[in-house]
């Protein structure tokens, strides 16, 4: 297995620090979306399907609105891995992670065997197939 090296870690913060921007730029063009109310006078002449549409267009607008914030949150999370010297050590074992997987995922906080154990306990019922 492969992994991380110190010397690595001015590529990787490079990407990070990209990713962080494109994040912050997607989120921004987010936020500059109208709020769809039910009550609102725009829906004065559209039927209700026109209403359902902007209902759901704006549920997946806060959702992906969610999950950017999230991957943001991690992005920061492994810049200050990178400046405290932990980055590319799995979060919870302690083990390097291997760099196949950092170099995919650059947030990467986790060995692939602990990001396994972790989505179990998050979608205990979910099953491969």
């Amino acid at each position: 297995m492969d992994i991380y090296d110190i010397s690595d870690a001015p590529r990787f913060a490079l990407l990070l620090s990209q990713r962080e921007q494109e994040l912050r730029k997607a989120l921004r063009a987010l936020d500059h979306l109208p709020e769809v109310s039910e009550d609102s006078a725009v829906h004065d002449v559209m039927d209700f399907k026109d209403m359902a549409v902007e209902q759901t267009l704006a549920r997946l607008d806060r959702a992906n609105a969610q999950r950017l914030e999230a991957e943001l949150s991690q992005v920061m999370s492994a810049q200050r891995r990178i400046a405290e010297h932990q980055y590319g050590k799995c979060l919870d074992c302690g083990d390097p992670i291997d760099l196949r997987r950092i170099q995919a995922m650059p947030a990467s906080a986790y060995c692939a065997e602990c990001q396994t154990t972790h989505e179990h306990e998050k979608f205990p019922h979910h099953q491969a197939f």
